[in-house]
């Protein structure tokens, strides 16, 4: 899986980034990717992906969040697709858990103090599976009625540190699963 952390830029995210071969397009990275990248968060109501949130007109922004865009091509599937949103999530947390903040996870949201920290969705298209991640820096600009919390609030002031951290380990993460998976024998 290919890294790239975007510094010199901000991009906002407005659910479009979901679609299939996002980074080839707009980065040239072709095959598995994470690309992490600090922006706006407002997903128009034709590009939600959960159902759900469409049923209840929810809206999804923030002023400032970072953003992981993950594509995985080895078996578009949604039952994986979740699996892995939820192991990115889980961790998240773990390394959330290295700057001392105490995190709770709940599905596939990141919460703090009771506090909404994250959001994420994940599918497929015909050709990949699809994970965005958000994470508040901070809780500006959110929906009313949403409890959140930005990382500056928790402490966290080198963002582009954590980027570079939190991609790093979400990219060991895959490897080390992707590895597993290709050691392993037929059962008899």
């Amino acid at each position: 899986m290919e890294l790239l952390i975007v510094k010199d830029r901000r991009i906002d995210y407005d659910g479009s980034a979901i679609g299939s071969h996002w980074a080839y397009r707009n980065f040239g990275i072709l095959g598995n990717s994470l690309v992490v990248f600090r922006g706006k968060c407002d997903v128009k109501v034709e590009e939600m992906i959960d159902i759900e949130d469409l049923r209840q007109n929810k809206e999804i922004k923030s002023d400032d969040m970072v953003h992981y865009i993950i594509e995985v091509f080895d078996f578009p599937n949604v039952l994986l697709a979740s699996a892995l949103q939820k192991l990115f999530i889980a961790k998240l947390c773990e390394v959330l858990g290295d700057y001392g903040i105490k995190t709770v996870r709940k599905g596939d949201d990141i919460y703090v103090n009771g506090r909404k920290l994250s959001i994420s969705i994940a599918t497929v298209s015909p050709v990949s599976i699809k994970v965005h991640i958000g994470i508040n820096v901070e809780a500006k600009g959110i929906p009313e009625g949403v409890e959140a919390i930005g990382l500056k609030e928790l402490g966290i002031e080198d963002i582009d540190g954590f980027m570079e951290k939190t991609g790093k380990a979400l990219v060991e993460e895959f490897k080390k699963v992707k590895k597993d998976s290709l050691k392993v024998r037929w059962a008899s």
